[in-house]
């Protein structure tokens, strides 16, 4: 089975891999091959000898001495050319000196051809892969950065489309579908509230990430492919951008400047009616500007660029007293 992840999302059941699972290699074939061998290897050294024992008077002797000669050359022979031993979670792949074809063989022992070769990267693990994404996705409004989470591994019946394949071209093409189903589920949202539905947007996963393609290339083609299988998906977290995260800072900033500043000159809470005396030319702007200077040093705040009116400003509380809040 899949390992657990914090949230819902994408996920497929894993079963414990089994070499009955593989359907394309012909047992019984083997087989065949394997009695053979083992007939023509044993059998005909202890036959070649019990004839020749029986020519010197003691072919029981001559026999078993055959029967050893013939045991030797199988024990010799078959572990390297007629079967294959694998552990537990690892698939190997053998190849036909002739003709080339691919052959794949799951955990436990199995008996092959004895033209099939093997070697040291015939082996491929069969346990999860575990990879971190953080993919920039364009919104209604802006962008967002999804930050997430997946999952894959070897698939057994396709292991011989793994030969070959490298961990960042699977990962390259996991990230391409990822990136698309983001995209097509985000572009019509605001960014706002693709940032507080992350839930949802995993219940998407769940739901209508085996209908996503790139280029043609689908999880299920993407499995027959290359070889592996995207087991899980899940998004973790979904944030603004360094740019959008700047300007709703300032905005934030400029918002709580508005909000002291109102409740230094006697508006109380009610901000709203500050924005409108300034709007109706109540409030002059040479006197807002010392209203904002004053609240910048009452809140410390002395890193937001305000524009200040010199020359001859009067004082603050004529000027309210001449055209403040009524």
């Amino acid at each position: 089975m899949a390992t657990a992840t914090a949230r819902k999302g994408y996920r497929i059941n894993l079963d414990t891999p089994r070499d009955d699972q593989v359907t394309t290699r012909n047992r019984w074939t083997r087989m065949l091959s394997f009695i053979l061998f083992s007939a023509l290897v044993v059998g005909g050294p202890t036959a070649l000898a019990t004839w020749w024992g029986s020519v010197v008077g003691h072919p029981l002797i001559g026999g078993l001495a055959g029967f050893w000669i013939g045991g030797f050359i199988a024990s010799r022979l078959i572990p390297d050319r007629f079967l294959v031993n694998n552990p537990e979670w690892t698939a190997y792949v053998t190849q036909s000196m002739f003709g080339g074809e691919m052959v794949v063989y799951g955990p436990g022992l199995h008996l092959s051809h004895w033209w099939e070769e093997r070697n040291k990267t015939g082996n491929y693990p069969l346990k999860l892969v575990k990879k971190s994404f953080s993919q920039s996705v364009a919104t209604a409004t802006s962008k967002a950065i999804v930050d997430g989470q997946f999952e894959y591994a070897v698939d057994l019946p396709h292991a011989d489309r793994a030969v070959g394949v490298s961990e960042s071209t699977v990962e390259a093409g996991a990230s391409s579908l990822i990136e698309n189903f983001l995209t097509s589920q985000c572009s019509k949202k605001d960014t706002e509230w693709v940032r507080t539905h992350i839930d949802e947007l995993n219940e998407l996963l769940s739901d209508d990430f085996e209908d996503t393609t790139v280029k043609g290339l689908s999880p299920e083609s993407f499995r027959k492919k290359y070889g592996f299988v995207i087991v899980s998906i899940v998004i973790t977290k979904i944030s603004f951008t360094d740019a959008v995260q700047k300007t709703r800072d300032a905005a934030d900033e400029s918002l709580n400047t508005l909000k002291i500043v109102a409740r230094l000159y006697g508006y109380g809470e009610d901000d709203a009616a500050l924005a409108r005396d300034l709007r109706s030319g109540a409030i002059k702007p040479e006197a807002y500007t010392e209203m904002l200077e004053h609240a910048q040093a009452e809140s410390e705040n002395v890193k937001m660029d305000v524009q200040v009116f010199r020359g001859n400003v009067p004082s603050l509380p004529g000027q309210l007293a001449k055209g403040g809040r009524k």
